[in-house]
């Protein structure tokens, strides 16, 4: 299958490489040429729980060079989801199914927004990965996949799309409630991503702390309780005790957020906290927990430039 992947972040590089290992004809879509020269020409090199293998992929600047692909997926993060939306419009044939394993919440939205609703699939995934440098990845965790229609429907291209990931190794079961895997994972994000990003550890950190075990619980269970305002039922019935579980299966990880705020980048808090702080006002959940963590999120990234060194 010929499969185009938008972003060569973390988790745009480890399926890339996982993908062509399994056989199929992989194109990496980035914004920088320079960079995109560089995989063309070394492709990605995976460690971890992987193994260690160097995987051949083509890299390119210019979607046009990757047109007709059988399957995009969307790597990037979301609040670059509407320039994705765009470069995979320039991808796509008759029958390309898009496919979204980002963080947070609306970007499927924005993705049918901009593409239509019968070209978009969802889906959310737990591998756990950590660029180390431009097209070198290291897999520090596995994890569930998960996708589906937004219609709930069970259609041949989800076929389709679970078997080319079976082939390259990635089990991916199908769902016909994309909401509640969608916000099953955003539980997960709130309770992980921001606080191991505030106390500076790796996701098995917060496991070794009572105090940001408690703040990984409170923000998890806000997330549940907006989820059953809005009647979406979560696949776990305590997040708290799945976040926590998730902490332990992805222990070496350094998630994306905080690999994010060492390179002192943007953030994809309002996609993840910020998402549960404004969906809870809408249904009038109060949700302290993450408009504290977000607040402190922002507050880091307001003050790069004035970082204390040693």
């Amino acid at each position: 299958m010929k499969i185009a992947v938008v972003g060569p972040g973390a988790i745009g590089c480890l399926f890339g490489a996982m993908l062509s290992r399994g056989g199929h004809e992989v194109w990496l879509i980035d914004r920088r040429p320079d960079r995109a020269r560089l995989l063309d020409h070394r492709g990605i090199w995976v460690s971890g729980v992987s193994g260690e293998f160097n995987a051949r992929v083509r890299a390119t600047a210019s979607p046009k060079d990757a047109r007709e692909a059988r399957l995009v997926v969307i790597a990037v993060k979301a609040f670059d989801t509407r320039g994705a939306a765009q470069v995979a419009d320039a991808l796509t044939g008759a029958g390309t199914a898009i496919l979204t394993l980002q963080n947070g919440l609306g970007n499927i939205e924005v993705l049918q927004e901009v593409l239509g609703n019968d070209r978009v699939i969802g889906g959310v995934t737990s591998q756990a990965a950590t660029l180390i440098a431009p097209g070198q990845v290291h897999h520090a965790g596995q994890g569930a996949t998960v996708i589906g229609e937004p219609s709930g429907e069970l259609t041949e291209r989800l076929t389709d799309v679970t078997e080319a990931f079976a082939s390259a190794g990635v089990h991916a079961s199908l769902t016909t409630d994309l909401d509640s895997d969608v916000w099953s994972k955003l539980a997960v994000n709130a309770g992980i991503n921001a606080v191991a990003t505030l106390a500076q550890v790796r996701n098995g950190g917060i496991l070794e702390s009572r105090h940001l075990r408690e703040m990984l619980s409170a923000a998890a269970t806000e997330v549940s309780a907006v989820a059953k305002a809005k009647s979406i039922a979560l696949t776990h019935e305590d997040v708290a005790a799945y976040a926590q579980e998730m902490c332990q299966r992805t222990a070496n990880n350094v998630n994306s957020m905080l690999q994010d705020v060492h390179r002192r980048r943007r953030t994809e808090i309002d996609a993840i906290n910020g998402a549960v702080l404004r969906e809870g006002e809408a249904v009038g959940v109060p949700t302290p927990t993450n408009r504290v963590l977000t607040a402190l999120v922002r507050g880091l990234e307001d003050t790069y430039g004035a970082r204390l060194t040693r």
